[in-house]
């Protein structure tokens, strides 16, 4: 790049001189000899900048294109590792505008302004060294302009960089509600909402252009200033220096050079201004999206992190307490508990009660503030967290597949299974039946969110993840309540396949659930209340009593969500 900036450079700086030469060997008539020669140098100075722009400008565009995929790898990467905790606070919206506009101006800044800055830096500078040369005084006057442009630069420059930032939060604050509203579209159009979307969304705009037309003003009103102090220095150098040649003491050659070479200083110095209030505008602009790369995720691996043998899956439990931030509740209260290698134990209670909380704490995505998790006898944040996650599986109630197909979203539990484990893990799960009807079977896309898919079949593929997992620990977010009997059925016999040899753990949402199990933990308002079996706690907590009596599982006789089919 310094290579073609050069050669430009010289070019650029070599035209002025020979239009001055050319002014001088015009008005010597006798001259023709010398006049073409110059002509055909001012032709070759042109066609060198021509050549030496295209390769500049490819260059450029080249080395942006791939900036901007980096920083935009480098922050997804660096998005992906963070905790659970820091999206409980942020908006994807918002998130995906900082990947997306935020690193264009950054782009552009890098590849576009700041390297017509210092062309224009160097341009300024080899241009003074020849006026210097040429006529001192001149220089002098042309100069006049500069104080006042550096001035206006930084007066106006801290203004735009403020704008800047507050257009950028404006246009994030847009993109994250059409984010959301687009995302829950169903919900939008199921309640005839698309006029409050659109209102809503009308507002949002009306703010964002109303910083946008600011900064428009302030901007327009900046570059006003830099082309009128450029050209009042023309101005100021042609009536100076049109005096010295009325007096005879400059031809009209040096002073057509004196004045292009003017003309030149003048577009520097309002580059180099322009560039000051561009990198203002980065600052403000990027100021996000550095704030982003410095976010540090809340959880991390121990600086020695002990690697789990093969174990049999064992949890402790012990005083566990956590508080959600900006919460004036605490979700979990003292809370110990134990489970067996391989038991099948269930969490009942209502909204609220902490038991998604819990979920949470094992896999790690916050980090419990009192009391600690166990894992075979081996405090949780003491264990690699990837090591930790691949002994765990979720299946959680509401399943989310992203767009791909049916084989990817399988694969997602381990990337580098073969199409056979694949095929086998959907069989486990009663999965590969329906697969195997679809348009393009296992390569058959599912759509955003999986929206392509019934419910139930949503749900065998998340069995059939945890099947290809293979986890020594099962997390199940009981998830057959909104089906139909059909498919309920068929994703209750896929559990029970799945629980076998498991360390499992099922958020019961109906208590028929829970009757298998070993042991049942009810938890009231973040507190563990009561444990034991179906009639240990029919007889003796009230809470789990009502919950029974509510939901009139005895007089309906619902089938066991674990008791396979018979047959």
């Amino acid at each position: 790049m310094h290579g073609p900036w050069a050669l430009e450079r010289s070019c650029f700086v070599l035209v002025p001189k020979q239009v001055g030469d050319l002014v001088d060997t015009a008005i010597q008539a006798d001259l023709q000899e010398r006049l073409g020669q110059i002509v055909a140098t001012l032709i070759g100075l042109c066609a060198i900048l021509g050549v030496v722009t295209y390769f500049q400008t490819r260059f450029l565009g080249s080395a942006g294109a791939r900036l901007l995929r980096d920083l935009r790898g480098r922050l997804f990467h660096h998005l992906v590792g963070l905790s659970v905790d820091f999206y409980d606070r942020r908006r994807v919206g918002e998130l995906l505008s900082r990947m997306a506009s935020d690193l264009t101006v950054v782009q552009t800044a890098l590849t576009e302004q700041i390297p017509s800055g210092l062309q224009a830096a160097v341009r300024f500078l080899a241009v003074l060294v020849i006026l210097l040369i040429l006529h001192t005084r001149l220089t002098v006057v042309a100069l006049l302009v500069v104080p006042p442009v550096v001035l206006f630069a930084i007066f106006y420059g801290r203004r735009l960089e403020r704008v800047a930032q507050e257009e950028r939060d404006a246009v994030a604050e847009t993109s994250a509600w059409a984010e959301e509203a687009l995302a829950g579209i169903r919900t939008v159009q199921a309640f005839s909402a698309e006029g409050q979307a659109r209102g809503r969304y009308r507002l949002r705009l009306a703010d964002l252009l109303g910083v946008q037309l600011h900064n428009v003003r302030l901007y327009g009103a900046f570059s006003g200033l830099m082309t009128f102090f450029g050209f009042t220095a023309f101005a100021l150098v042609l009536g100076y220096g049109g005096s010295l040649m009325l007096e005879g003491s400059l031809s009209p050659g040096r002073l057509a050079s004196f004045l292009l070479y003017t003309f030149s200083i003048g577009t520097s110095v309002g580059q180099l201004g322009a560039l000051y209030a561009g990198y203002k505008r980065l600052r403000g602009s990027s100021a996000r999206v550095f704030e982003l790369l410095d976010e540090q995720s809340a959880i991390v691996d121990a600086p020695a992190p002990v690697k789990l043998a093969a174990a049999p899956g064992g949890l402790s439990v012990r005083s566990v307490g956590f508080q959600y931030e900006g919460s004036e509740q605490p979700a979990l209260t003292d809370v110990s508990l134990e489970i067996a290698p391989g038991e099948l134990a269930a969490l009942v209670g209502p909204s609220g009660s902490g038991k998604s909380t819990l979920f949470g704490l094992l896999l790690r995505f916050y980090e419990a503030q009192q009391g600690e998790i166990l894992i075979d006898g081996t405090r949780l944040r003491d264990v690699a967290l990837g090591d930790l996650r691949r002994r765990m599986a979720l299946v959680p109630q509401d399943i989310f597949l992203f767009s791909g197909s049916v084989a990817e979203n399988i694969r997602l539990a381990r990337p580098d299974a073969e199409d056979g484990e694949v095929l086998a893990a959907a069989e486990a799960a009663g999965a590969a039946s329906f697969i195997e009807q679809l348009d393009d079977g296992f390569e058959t896309e599912v759509g955003e969110r999986g929206v392509r898919l019934s419910a139930g079949q949503r749900q065998r593929i998340a069995i059939a993840r945890a099947f290809l997992r293979d986890p020594q620990i099962l997390l199940l977010d009981e998830a057959t309540s909104a089906l139909d009997p059909d498919s309920e059925a068929t994703v209750q016999r896929a559990i029970e396949n799945l629980l076998e040899g498991r360390t499992t753990i099922v958020i019961a949402h109906r208590l028929a659930t829970a009757r298998r199990a070993r042991r049942i933990h009810v938890l009231d308002q973040g507190r563990l209340v009561a444990a034991g079996s179906h009639e240990e706690l029919y007889e003796t907590n009230e809470l789990y009593r009502r919950y029974w009596l509510l939901q009139s599982l005895e007089r309906e006789r619902p089938v066991d969500v674990f008791q396979p089919a018979a047959g």
